[in-house]
């Protein structure tokens, strides 16, 4: 009985002191901190708490586990991304352009979120990989989806020719995930500008309607 009144005096310290929501993003801003020195499996969720200065009670009241830690904090940088991703859509660019505007978000958002990074690339030692793989298939598909409805208003606005958006996206998807992949991990053997410019040019080609340019005084964006 007195550690459980221990525990909720602990809590209500902290939300005192922080407020519910800053609790929330505290405890998974330490997790990040925790996770990139040392790794998820390495992790233990009263290190966590430490790291946060919080208790170890009231980490436990928001997060039932190390693992549901984890994908929360992938969920709430995929979330970040995503709405990033429908601010381009949603711009008044044409369906080139916003494709174009993806890719750079996506180099961006994975060359400077290791956490994600490392979900997305299977890194053993740096990610808790059932919980990283079934990220990945949901953010896959989550991306392949706006993809496929830039192409579709790419079609309808008759910058593109009739093609399939389903599959165009999903091999633009992991042709531009592999790009940038390799740019993030230091692995590439071109330029990252240079080598998207010349998918750029391809997919330009490829898809762009007949009788319109595929460039613009530059390589056109697909």
């Amino acid at each position: 009985m007195s550690t459980k009144l221990g525990d909720m005096a602990a809590r209500a310290s902290d939300r005192r002191r922080l407020g519910e929501r800053d609790v929330r993003v505290a405890i998974l801003e330490a997790a990040r901190r925790r996770f990139l020195r040392f790794g998820p499996r390495k992790t233990t969720m009263e290190e966590i708490a430490r790291e946060a200065r919080l208790s170890r009670a009231t980490v436990y009241a928001h997060f039932r586990n190390k693992e549901d830690v984890y994908a929360k904090l992938l969920e709430a940088d995929a979330e970040a991304f995503i709405r990033e991703a429908k601010k381009i859509i949603a711009s008044r660019q044409d369906a080139a352009e916003k494709l174009r505007a993806m890719v750079e978000l996506t180099r961006v958002t994975y060359t400077r979120n290791h956490v994600m990074r490392q979900a997305v690339t299977g890194d053993g030692e740096m990610c808790l990989e059932p919980v990283a793989r079934a990220f990945t298939r949901a953010q896959e598909k989550r991306i392949i989806g706006l993809l496929r409805r830039v192409l579709a208003e790419g079609v309808a606005e008759g910058s593109f020719r009739r093609i399939d958006p389903d599959r165009v996206a999903y091999l633009m998807f992991h042709l531009g995930s592999f790009l940038v992949e390799r740019e993030t991990s230091g692995l590439a053997d071109y330029p990252f500008e240079q080598i998207i410019g010349v998918m750029d040019d391809v997919f330009g080609r490829g898809i762009a309607r007949a009788g319109r340019s595929a460039t613009r005084g530059r390589t056109r964006q697909w």
